[in-house]
């Protein structure tokens, strides 16, 4: 079985993915990066896109945020989005994933396939439970884009639905420390996109 997981091999990607290491720079530089950083990880994701079926972009809050106008842009103008809302955030001693808010609501049977955006994927447990509710809900493919992943978080998820998940990402780092953190990562990217660090 061939892996489930694709690195973006992107030299000005990497070069541009460098900078948002520098823990120094404004809310406002990272969430230009963020967005500069996902359009050629969108157009990678989506180059199987069904041409005329709708499709489901699920954000992830709130870091996801600022990857979502960047990612639906590089579909064709006419394409059938909708675009969902997942509320999930990691618990900072036990490192499970917390579900705080899900704005699904009724899925058409038409709706197959999905794409869940979060900058980051260390330990996979936010973006596991992403897929598992998603799965639940009853998407057949799904497509995670991550920035950044670690080796570890990326083995983790890619063996939860093997047969009908990919995972799209910029970078894989090689470790995580031992509050979950990507080594050496961006840091918290949620607090450094808004300012609340």
């Amino acid at each position: 079985m061939t892996s489930p997981v694709t690195v973006l091999d992107d030299a000005a990607f990497n070069s541009q993915f460098e900078q948002l290491r520098d823990l120094s720079l404004s809310p406002h530089r990272v969430r230009q990066l963020v967005a500069e950083l996902t359009a050629p990880l969108a157009k990678l994701a989506i180059k199987d896109a069904p041409k005329d079926e709708p499709v489901a972009v699920m954000v992830i809050l709130r870091s996801g945020m600022a990857m979502m106008d960047e990612f639906v842009a590089a579909f064709p103008d006419d394409a059938n989005i909708s675009v969902y809302h997942l509320g999930l955030f990691r618990d900072r001693q036990t490192l499970v994933p917390v579900e705080y808010y899900n704005k699904l609501g009724a899925r058409s049977p038409n709706l197959k396939r999905g794409y869940i955006l979060d900058p980051l994927l260390a330990t996979g447990g936010t973006a596991g439970a992403a897929i598992t509710i998603v799965r639940d809900w009853g998407l057949e493919k799904v497509t995670v884009v991550s920035l950044l992943g670690s080796k570890d978080g990326l083995s983790c998820v890619s063996s939860l639905w093997p047969e009908a998940l990919e995972l799209v990402v910029g970078k894989v780092d090689d470790e995580l420390d031992s509050r979950g953190y990507v080594k050496p990562g961006v840091g918290d990217i949620g607090d450094r996109l808004y300012g609340t660090a």
